[in-house]
C-alpha cells in the first residue's frame, strides 16, 4: 500500500479500485483534484514564514527591517545569530516536508514535485505577508531532500564548493539552482539511460529555478558591484580569535 501511495497517491488506488481509464471523465475529475489539493498544501503551508514568526516572537522585530531585508534562514543568521538562523532552518525544513507528504498522499511522484514547486512559490510570495517573503533556496534544498535525495547531495555539493570558494551564499544559491535541472537530468540519465524518463520533474526544476534566479537579481548586481556581503566559515572565526 505504501508503494502504491508513493507511486500514484490517493489518485492511483482509487482509479484502480473503480477501474476507471483516461476516457472517464471521473479518471480526470480525480486527477484535477489530486493537483488542486497538492498545489493548495504546498503554496498555503509554504507561505507560513518561519524567519517572520522566530523573529518577530522570539526577539520581537520583523527580520524583513534588518540587513538584507530578506525573510529567509541566511538572514536571520547574519541578524539573530546562531540559534534565530537553526531555528529558521529547521522551521523551513517541516514546512517544506509536511506539505511534499501530502502531495505523495494525493498524487504520488507527481503530487510531491508540483506541492514541492507550490512552496517555493508560497516561500518567495506568501499570501500572509502581502507576498513579500524569502527566496526559496532552502525550501529547493528540503524538496529535493524528500523527492530526489542523489539530486539532493549533488546539489549539497555544488553549494558547499561555491560558498566555500567564494565566500558568497547568493553567489552559491544562484548557481545551485541553475544546476538544478542539469543534476535531474544526470540523476535519471544515470539511472534509466535517458534524461527524459524525468519527465515532469524538468520543467518544475526549470520554473524553481526562475523564481530563485529572480528573487536574487539584487543579489547578483551587489556581486557584480562587489559590494555583496562575504560570510566567514568557522574556522576562519576561530583563527581571529
Amino acid at each position: 500500500m505504501l508503494i502504491k501511495i508513493i507511486e500514484n497517491g490517493l489518485f492511483g488506488i482509487i482509479t484502480e479500485k473503480l477501474s476507471l481509464t483516461a476516457e472517464s471523465f471521473w479518471f480526470w475529475l480525480l486527477m484535477a483534484l489530486a493537483v488542486v489539493l497538492s498545489m493548495t498544501a504546498g503554496y498555503f503551508l509554504g507561505s507560513v514564514n518561519a524567519a517572520i514568526i522566530i523573529s518577530t516572537k522570539k526577539y520581537k522585530s520583523d527580520i524583513r527591517n534588518h540587513g538584507s531585508g530578506n525573510a529567509g534562514m541566511t538572514n536571520m543568521f547574519r541578524t539573530f545569530g546562531k540559534t534565530g538562523g537553526l531555528l529558521t532552518l529547521f522551521g523551513d525544513i517541516a514546512k517544506t516536508i509536511l506539505p511534499i507528504c501530502f502531495g505523495y498522499l494525493f498524487f504520488g511522484y507527481a503530487g510531491a514535485y508540483i506541492s514541492g514547486l507550490f512552496v517555493v512559490m508560497g516561500h518567495c510570495f506568501p499570501i500572509y505577508y502581502r507576498f513579500k517573503g524569502g527566496k526559496g533556496v532552502l525550501a529547493m534544498f528540503a524538496m529535493m531532500l524528500v523527492c530526489d535525495p542523489p539530486v539532493f547531495l549533488l546539489i549539497l555539493i555544488i553549494f558547499a564548493i561555491i560558498a566555500i570558494g567564494t565566500r558568497l551564499v547568493s553567489m552559491a544559491s544562484v548557481m545551485t539552482a541553475v544546476f538544478l535541472p542539469l543534476f535531474i537530468d544526470l540523476w535519471y540519465t544515470i539511472m534509466y539511460g535517458d534524461g527524459a524518463t524525468a519527465g515532469f520533474r524538468m520543467p518544475i526544476a526549470f520554473l524553481i529555478t526562475v523564481v530563485i534566479v529572480c528573487r536574487h537579481i539584487p543579489n547578483i548586481k551587489r556581486i557584480m558591484n562587489r559590494e555583496e556581503p562575504r560570510i566567514k566559515m568557522p574556522w576562519e572565526k576561530k583563527k581571529d580569535k
